[in-house]
């Protein structure tokens, strides 16, 4: 081969081997993001580690089952939120699978994270759960990355095993009867400051910050049950809690210079809401999108411990001056008149865009949702990425919250009336839908619109709001019987 050749081969090669980060979304781009979960899952060569919160979908129990009977030296590692690893469905599936070989632990906290990191070379991070809802109706993100050789790429996957070392040596072993192998111990520098690098290109934004690490005794009784580190709050010089998450958060808003975009599942942290403001008053164009669950008509306490922020953040908003009778920048995707799990299609993305167009783009993505919970009461984290080199995923999540901002609405930038006719519909002549039935008939309102929504349907069905959050299980408000009906769960 002539030295034009040869760097020319070179020259491809550094290119194939430095895959920038790519993001898929549910619910448009679910199964192909579920099924390039299981891929990466199944083809694991040494390890495999999963975080998992919610778990009820069966394609990655059958991706594990396939690793570890074509596989039987690979190690294989769950971390399960600590309810679900009560749960007599999970209890079967762990059963099953220790006795092929992986092994799973309960987490000390609870378990929200949601990554899946195989082999130290390719990382999945992402809003979503292994459920069904998060693959073909939620509104969800995932980011893939792989290393092959790129620094940065390595550098946030070995961010991300030294957290799934935390989590696993700080959770609890599930011993089951017919296990092959106890929960073993991962290695990691304890003694390193357990903080992000601010100065990476990619920075893991993790929780598991707010604490300090130390080693449990050999011997005691932390140490037999698999919980072979401790973890003790930790306090900045002042005395004050770090929050390490939503602090670096806060802190770009703060720089924002142009526009700040999120997409969130729940909004409860008043300080990030005071950002925004500030941000607003340095003439910073923001575009909050929320699910419906945060679609609230009275403003709560800041005093408890959740609160639904976007109502706050609205009055806010038209507090300052020349706002009071102007739209707020904020949009619901409405998918019900009383959300329940049963009739979810949640917009349950946890990430903030900020300055998208701008010389120095950053994006948040994860699985923290903006609460003083997810700081202190769960393992929850965002990835920070920040300039051009993330261009073109930061642009894919700019399109997402594009698709959210504008769902099922006209060339007018108003709701069709299709959209809303179908909340309308009275059936039979005497009731009407209290749920959206699927991912296509949700519709994304502003604040006076989904007002206007609820107004319109005291009109059409008069009582419905009166007993419908007791009832918000049931499918259907009959208005001359002034009974709810439908739905399995429906009592």
């Amino acid at each position: 081969m002539n030295k034009f050749l040869l760097v020319l081969s070179t020259f491809y090669s550094v290119l194939a081997f430095s895959a920038p980060p790519e993001a898929m979304f549910s619910p448009y781009e679910g199964d192909q993001a579920f099924n390039r979960i299981y891929s990466n899952v199944e083809a694991a060569k040494k390890t495999a580690h999963l975080t998992i919160y919610s778990w009820s979908d069966a394609g990655i129990t059958n991706a594990m089952e396939k690793l570890l009977e074509s596989n039987p030296d690979v190690k294989l590692r769950v971390v399960l939120h600590r309810p679900l690893a009560k749960t007599a469905s999970t209890k079967s599936k762990v059963a099953k699978l220790e006795k092929l070989g992986a092994m799973f632990k309960m987490a000390k906290m609870n378990m929200h994270e949601k990554f899946v990191l195989v082999d130290s070379k390719k990382l999945v991070n992402s809003s979503a759960n292994m459920s069904g809802g998060a693959k073909n109706r939620y509104a969800e993100d995932f980011v893939f990355i792989d290393s092959d050789g790129e620094k940065d790429n390595e550098k946030l996957i070995s961010s991300f095993e030294k957290e799934f070392a935390i989590l696993w040596n700080t959770s609890e072993d599930i011993v089951t009867k017919d296990e092959l192998q106890k929960a073993d111990i991962l290695k990691f520098d304890i003694d390193s400051p357990n903080l992000a690098d601010e100065e990476d290109s990619m920075t893991l934004h993790s929780s598991s910050m707010n604490f300090d690490l130390e080693l449990n005794k050999v011997g005691s009784a932390d140490y037999k049950k698999g919980k072979i580190v401790n973890m003790s709050d930790r306090k900045l010089a002042d005395g004050s809690e770090p929050f390490a998450v939503s602090s670096a958060l806060i802190r770009a808003i703060d720089e924002a210079k142009e526009s700040v975009q999120l997409s969130l599942n729940h909004f409860n942290l008043y300080s990030v809401s005071e950002a925004l403001i500030r941000a607003v008053n340095r003439g910073v164009e923001i575009r909050l999108a929320v699910d419906n669950q945060e679609f609230k008509t009275k403003i709560r306490d800041t005093g408890r411990r959740s609160i639904e922020m976007t109502p706050r953040f609205i009055r806010d908003w038209k507090l300052l001056p020349g706002n009071k009778n102007k739209e707020a920048p904020v949009r619901v995707k409405f998918y019900s008149h009383a959300p329940h799990h049963a009739s979810w299609l949640l917009n349950h993305h946890k990430y903030v865009i900020i300055d998208a167009k701008g010389e120095k783009p950053v994006l948040f993505a994860g699985s923290f949702n903006l609460s003083q919970n997810a700081e202190f009461n769960q393992f929850d984290s965002l990835v920070e990425y920040k300039g051009k080199d993330y261009l073109s995923l930061i642009n894919s999540y700019s399109d997402n919250h594009d698709r959210i901002w504008g769902m099922n609405r006209d060339a007018s930038d108003r709701p069709s009336k299709a959209a809303l006719d179908y909340f309308k519909t009275v059936y039979e002549g005497s009731y009407v839908r209290i749920h959206a039935a699927g991912p296509d008939n949700a519709v994304s309102l502003t604040w006076s619109e989904a007002l206007k929504l609820k107004k319109d349907m005291n009109t059409v069905a008069p009582g419905m709001f009166r007993g419908l959050y007791s009832k918000s299980a049931c499918s259907y408000y009959d208005f001359k019987t002034q009974k709810y009906f439908g739905g399995s769960a429906c009592k």
